[in-house]
Formats: structure tokens, sequence, C-alpha cells
């Protein structure tokens, strides 16, 4: 009989997160490295590729939950 808050759920949760704030900062740093390749005066990439990249993070996360 498996316990209802059993550790391997929570380091499941910690590994999503983790894997969502990972997700997340390579948005940021790949968007700055291209607004600084481009010479852009407005961090347009920065601020496309962080969004895109919150969003798939979230999708990643959300399709990684159980289906209880």
């Amino acid at each position: 009989m498996e316990q209802k808050n059993s550790p391997n759920k929570y380091m499941r949760y910690a590994g999503a997160g983790t894997q969502m704030l990972v997700t997340i900062a390579v948005g940021v740093f790949l968007g700055n490295w291209l607004d600084i390749k481009f010479a852009m005066q407005t961090p347009w990439f920065t601020v496309g590729c962080s969004l895109f990249f919150i969003f798939a993070g979230m999708y990643l996360f959300i399709k990684s939950l159980p289906k209880e």
C-alpha cells in the first residue's frame, strides 16, 4: 500500500519545478545573447524568448502532471 504523501511525489514536483526554472533561464539567456548579437536598442529578443520559454515551461509542467 502506497502512502498518500510519499517522498517520491515531492521529488517529482521538485524536478518539474527545476526543469521549468532551467527552461525559463535558457530563454532569458538566449534572448539576451540575440539582443547583444544584433545590437538591439530595445530588448525585444529577450522579451520574446522569455515569454515563449515561460509558456513552453508551463506546458511541459502541465503535461508532466499525473492524470488522476
